[in-house]
């Protein structure tokens, strides 16, 4: 390989100090005969099938080198966990097949402090609920989840988008069929909430009527406006579960029976090492 091999792009500042627990990011392979390094925009193989569950970001740059010229191509793999895996491919740019593939992985980041946190909710949480409290009784786009999510991400180019339906920035309530629960910070309006196979009973009203209601079959997203900390209620704005305009409901997670929900603070592209706007 005449290729000349060189450390990894200097975009990301990670914490390499980190130990390397067990995550998502890991070895894979790199597919050196499928020469998709080549096409715009393009993943390895491994990764085709999972387009849906990760967040990634390419960049290209030449280089000259003893006179022939050289692509350094930089991929960075995000994963719902927030673990990362950055791909370098260095190849000729006339002759393609000659190329010096390495990979890199990163653990998640640290969780964020108290601080950072009202950072993050001042700079990106109340824009997105200040738009989609405006937006009520409207349908976005298709009049489902993602086409909601996809507008109110447009307003805030600094915030790091959604790994797939199911991560949406730093981690800050996590309950599991109220068998596990985790509070990082008082949840707070313009959070985004998430469902996976949820499922509600309980009694609601002055006549303490039971229900039963289940949420999350698909994976469901929600932006919160409140959160009763005493009744353990969240009131969030939806689209796309039971009407395709943006509505408010309200979901007491005191009464989750199985599934897990889980409330977001949207993140700055920052706190993964990513620089700039999308």
């Amino acid at each position: 390989m005449d290729v000349p091999r060189g450390g990894p792009s200097g975009r990301r500042s990670m914490d390499q100090s980190r130990s390397h627990l067990d995550h998502v990011a890991r070895d894979v392979d790199l597919a050196a005969s499928s020469l998709w390094w080549t096409r715009p925009n393009t993943l390895p193989p491994v990764f085709q099938s999972r387009l849906k569950d990760l967040l990634f970001e390419m960049e290209e740059s030449p280089a000259l080198h003893s006179g022939r010229m050289v692509m350094n191509k930089h991929v960075y793999v995000l994963f719902h966990d927030y673990s990362q895996t950055i791909i370098t491919a260095r190849y000729d740019r006339d002759d393609p097949s000659n190329v010096a593939l390495e990979q890199r992985h990163e653990p998640p980041p640290s969780q964020p402090r108290q601080d950072q946190l009202e950072d993050f909710q001042t700079q990106f949480g109340a824009k997105i609920f200040n738009r989609v409290k405006s937006r009520e009784g409207a349908v976005i786009g298709d009049g489902d989840t993602s086409s909601l999510m996809k507008e109110l991400f447009g307003l805030v180019p600094d915030a790091l988008s959604p790994v797939g339906s199911r991560a949406f920035g730093c981690l800050v309530y996590a309950n599991i069929a109220n068998a596990s629960v985790q509070q990082y910070d008082e949840i707070r309006a313009g959070d985004i909430i998430t469902f996976r196979n949820t499922k509600f009973q309980g009694h609601k009203g002055g006549l303490h009527q039971k229900y039963s209601m289940e949420v999350g079959k698909p994976d469901h997203v929600a932006v919160v406006m409140d959160w009763d900390g005493t009744k353990k209620k969240i009131r969030a704005y939806e689209q796309g579960r039971e009407s395709r305009k943006v509505k408010l409901e309200s979901f007491k997670v005191g009464d989750l029976r199985s599934g897990e929900v889980k409330v977001w603070r949207v993140a700055a592209r920052s706190w993964v090492g990513w620089d700039g706007q999308n």
